[in-house]
């Protein structure tokens, strides 16, 4: 007689299989999605993501330069300390875990019961590079 373990091979796959692949997998509000790419990469960038592209470049640079200088460095990690040890830290980092797991746990076909992104909760900085790199973004975004 025949024992059957129905163990799942591949738990998670993402991205795409092969290099020129045209179907590319993802997980969305935790469904497994395959699609298939219809348009190349190869067209050049719109204005807005070349100015996007070099705000990104210029940021990680600044960040890159704190961290070698051991001065900055201290001041940045003294921030950052105070940052995380806040009460509003502390609150939107358990909601933001929350409604993760909340979305990774609920049923996948359910998908109509998940907020939008713009009404969820959004991720704290937590390392001391994406501190620093949000910071400086938000210093260099215009205020309305």
């Amino acid at each position: 007689m025949a024992k059957v373990n129905p163990a799942t091979h591949l738990a998670d796959i993402r991205g795409a299989l092969s290099r020129g692949d045209k179907i590319v997998y993802r997980v969305r509000d935790g469904v497994q999605q395959a699609y298939v790419i219809k348009r190349d990469k190869t067209a050049k960038p719109s204005e807005a993501q070349e100015q996007n592209r070099l705000s990104f470049k210029s940021l990680t640079q600044q960040v890159k330069a704190v961290y070698a200088d051991p001065v900055q460095l201290a001041g940045w990690k003294a921030r950052f300390e105070a940052y995380t040890a806040t009460r509003a830290y502390r609150t939107q980092l358990n909601r933001y875990i929350r409604e993760e797991r909340s979305r990774s746990l609920a049923n996948p076909l359910a998908t109509f019961h998940f907020r939008p992104a713009s009404a969820r909760t959004p991720k704290p900085p937590t390392t001391l590079y994406g501190f620093i790199l949000s910071t400086l973004a938000q210093e260099l975004r215009p205020r309305p």
